[in-house]
């Protein structure tokens, strides 16, 4: 896959996903102590920590699928070459024959 595919996919994901997870942005006064602050930067950390989570997901999900798709081409492609050597050989012998 490309780059640019991969960024497509990313970029339909992102405009298709529901926000509901997601909590609507409270306009708050700056926080007044470290304990503010420390929360803040916490809850900052697990949504990122989620989206990541989201992120490996995704391509976990997409490189199980081209492992799957090269699985298939693997056996497309044992199975054209039997068949190659088949036809090979039948001609070969036919040939040989005459």
């Amino acid at each position: 896959m490309s780059w640019l595919n991969i960024a497509a996919n990313f970029l339909r994901d992102a405009i298709t996903s529901s926000n509901e997870s997601t909590e609507p942005v409270q306009e708050a006064p700056p926080p007044a102590n470290i304990a503010e602050v420390m929360g803040l930067l916490n809850r900052h950390r697990s949504e990122i920590d989620k989206n990541f989570e989201a992120v490996v997901g995704m391509l976990n999900a997409q490189k199980a699928r081209h492992l799957k798709a090269m699985q298939i081409q693997r056996r497309w492609n044992y199975g054209l070459t039997a068949a190659l050597v088949l036809v090979t050989t039948l001609v070969i012998v036919v040939l040989w024959r005459r």
